[in-house]
Formats: structure tokens, sequence, C-alpha cells
């Protein structure tokens, strides 16, 4: 799952350090690329802030799990391939993890069109955690410049992208954005009309299926 779609399905109104937890290991997949989170099972941390993040985290691996067995994303993003294979177009190369990636962005884009100020209330929830907090958290992570982290992370809230998630044209954009981060190929005028037309048919299915997704990540 995406950023807004881990927020919305297991936040908890009155902590928010596991908000934070929940969003942490994409968070610090984007912060800097090669530092990943592997969050402790058999510790009893002392600190209630840490526990707390720590626990979001072990719910975000969870969360991830369930959402990637749930066979209707199994099928939309199976549905999603075919459509790119079967369109002709053998230059948009990694096709699996690129619709795996669009069917998370598109979810969030339909959290936020049925909750307008879902991404608000991200952001807020980001800034209101201390800093001093998640950098603590973050160090058993391996993370050893502070400043680097500090300074992406100030980029990420003022670009505010995921308030953008609100058009099919910029559930694309955002996919393409993943791609040029890995250094894969531009997309073409053409590719990203197919992506838009692929969003375009695999939605409803994906949207009738919120409830059935809230049942599945119990």
């Amino acid at each position: 799952m995406n950023y807004l779609s881990h927020y919305y399905f297991d936040q908890d109104e009155d902590n928010k350090y596991y908000n934070i937890g929940l969003i942490l290991p994409d968070l610090a997949r984007a912060h800097i690329p090669k530092l990943r989170i592997n969050p402790y099972k058999n510790i009893t941390f002392t600190t209630k802030e840490i526990a707390s993040m720590n626990d979001g985290t072990n719910k975000h691996f969870a969360s991830d799990r369930k959402f990637h067995n749930w066979m209707t994303f199994v099928n939309l993003t199976n549905k999603a391939t075919d459509m790119i294979r079967e369109s002709g177009d053998k230059d948009i190369n990694r096709d699996y993890f690129i619709t795996h990636i669009m069917v998370e962005v598109l979810l969030d884009k339909i959290l936020l069109d049925k909750n307008p100020t879902l991404a608000d209330d991200f952001y807020n929830m980001v800034d209101s955690v201390e800093m001093d907090w998640i950098l603590k958290f973050m160090r058993y992570a391996g993370l050893q410049d502070d400043e680097l982290w500090k300074g992406q992370h100030r980029r990420f809230m003022k670009a505010g992208f995921l308030r953008s998630y609100t058009s099919l044209e910029n559930v694309v954009a955002a996919v393409e954005g993943v791609c040029r981060h890995l250094d894969m190929i531009e997309l073409t005028d053409d590719q990203r009309q197919l992506l838009i037309d692929i969003c375009e048919t695999i939605e409803p299915e994906l949207e009738r299926s919120i409830d059935a997704l809230e049942i599945q990540l119990l």
C-alpha cells in the first residue's frame, strides 16, 4: 500500500507516534533509498514514543503482506499488466512492477476522492511528530546523517505531492516519478495515455472493493 492507504486504514486517532510508524518504511525509502526499516518484534521499548513507532512499522509490514495477497489487488495488477502487453508496446520494461505501483497509487486516489481532507490530515499528522523522536527511531534503522534526513523531509513536506492524487493523469505522473527515481525509461505520451486508460478501466472495481479490503486488513 501507499502512504494515504496505510494512514487511512490503520491510523490510531490517539497516537501520532504509532501513525508516523505506519508510514516510516515508505518515508525512509523516499528520503534515503538504501535505508530500510526492520521493525523489532521481540524487544520491549521502555519509551512509549519509540515503542509506538515500532508498533506502527510492524503494522505497516503486516498490512502490506495482507494487501499484496488480496485477490482484488492480484487480479487487477495482472489485468493491468495484460493490458500493457496486449497493447503491443514492448518498450515498457518491468511492466508488472509499474502496474503494482499504479494500483497502490490508484487506491490512494480513490480514498482521497471519498475523503477530500485525507491528504491534509496526513501531512498535519506527520508535521505534529517531533523530529527528534523520528531521528531517534531512525537511528535504530541505521540512519547516520540526521541533516540529510531533515533536508529530505523538508522537501517531502513542501512538495505535498499526495494532495495531487485527484486525477488519473496525476496517478500516472506519480508512477512515472517512481520509475524516474529508479532510472527506468521515461514514458512517451502514448505510454502515459495507455496507463491512464488502464487506470480508467480498473478503477471502478477497485473502488467497489474498498469495504472488502477493510475486512482483509483486520
